[in-house]
């Protein structure tokens, strides 16, 4: 994301070799801002929704994966979350990094999924359900009996009540010493 700065014409009247350093100067911003999916004047970018995410899965194996043809650039993180209930009331991260592909002995509990994608510098895409928001598809793994889904603790600068899915690296920059507070710096 580009960005310039104010007054330029008058600087570059006034001081030629103080607009030159400046452009300098901001060529070299534009250029970290764009290698790490940053907005030097405001919030970063928020990655658009996934296509779609598709669940099989035998003898305990989880494999999902996700259909993603929307425009995004390198450093793109991919996020899957899996619940034991269908309304994600603790879901768990399985991240997978640039990987749209997550495959996992996850038990032979009954579960629910759900994906999106997320810059670490930005808020996390909406998510997208196997199944539909409304009606999430239950999903049988099989196979041995595995420990118990223990209550997730949440991931990033999400609360530590685990009761924030979606969010991925966190919906903001930061999370106080409070587990249920967080701030956002910009």
């Amino acid at each position: 994301m580009s960005t310039g700065y104010r007054n330029r014409p008058q600087i570059a009247q006034q001081s030629p070799h103080l607009a030159e350093a400046l452009d300098d100067l901001l060529q070299r911003i534009n250029a970290m801002a764009a290698q790490t999916n940053a907005n030097p004047t405001g919030q970063p970018p928020q990655p658009p929704k996934i296509g779609s995410l598709n669940v099989t899965a035998a003898g305990g194996i989880v494999h999902a994966q996700i259909t993603d043809g929307s425009p995004v650039s390198r450093g793109i993180i991919y996020h899957f979350e899996s619940s034991t209930t269908p309304n994600f009331s603790q879901p768990t991260l399985l991240q997978s990094g640039p990987s749209r592909d997550f495959r996992s002995a996850l038990g032979s509990q009954p579960i629910y999924m759900r994906a999106y994608s997320q810059y670490s510098t930005g808020k996390p895409s909406e998510p997208v359900w196997h199944g539909t928001p409304n009606s999430p598809s239950r999903i049988e793994p099989g196979g041995v009996a595995g420990p118990a889904y223990p209550p997730s603790k949440g991931s990033g600068t999400a609360p530590t009540t685990g009761t924030l899915g979606g969010s991925g690296f966190g919906q903001t920059q930061t999370r106080t010493d409070s587990p249920d507070n967080a701030k956002t710096l910009i």
